[in-house]
């Protein structure tokens, strides 16, 4: 049961700069786990309100204690998904592979924990509307709205790219886990 649509890994034909449409080119196509490592490196430390430090400030403090739980549920829970599709990048998969298939499994979920990140999200908007009501009243149902708008992607962006400073940090940890059930 593959979770996403997997380019890669096979070879195509291409016509040459010089003369497209009377050559043809054999290319290997980079395997997909690989593209999506590249997109997850690219694009998370780059677009997101807090820098790799703070991530890492936020580690070494214990405040990721509960999303590391999380994680080690999470390749719990989907190893055998995880170990399904990293078959399809190599038969005999590298912890390098599995680590990079659980990242991608997890940004096709969006989520570690849906419901938890939701509770924590709610607490986020409640914040909100307590600052912004000191001054001001203001509607709850447009402070949400309002903080929907501006912050949510962002605050969604940072939980991912926790859990992503997380599995370098844990990737041993990780990776026994998702062993444990390789010869089931």
């Amino acid at each position: 049961m593959a979770f996403l649509s997997r380019p890669g890994g096979g070879m195509v034909d291409t016509g040459d700069l010089k003369s497209p449409g009377r050559k043809a080119v054999r290319v290997q196509v980079p395997p997909w786990a690989f593209l999506q490592r590249q997109l997850m490196i690219e694009f998370y430390p780059q677009s997101i309100y807090y820098p790799r430090e703070a991530v890492e400030a936020k580690l070494k403090s214990g405040e990721l204690l509960a999303t590391e739980k999380r994680l080690f549920e999470f390749a719990e829970r989907h190893r055998s998904a995880i170990w399904e599709t990293a078959k399809e990048d190599a038969a005999k998969p590298t912890d390098s592979i599995l680590l990079d298939n659980l990242r991608a499994f997890l940004l096709s979920k969006g989520s570690l924990h849906p419901a938890y990140e939701m509770g924590e999200l709610i607490k986020e908007i409640k914040k909100e509307v307590w600052y912004r009501n000191e001054e001001q009243r203001e509607s709850p149902n447009e402070v949400a709205e309002n903080w929907k708008e501006q912050y949510a992607d962002k605050w969604r962006e940072a939980r991912m790219f926790e859990a992503f400073i997380l599995v370098e940090h844990r990737a041993e940890q990780i990776l026994n886990i998702l062993h444990a059930t390789e010869t089931e």
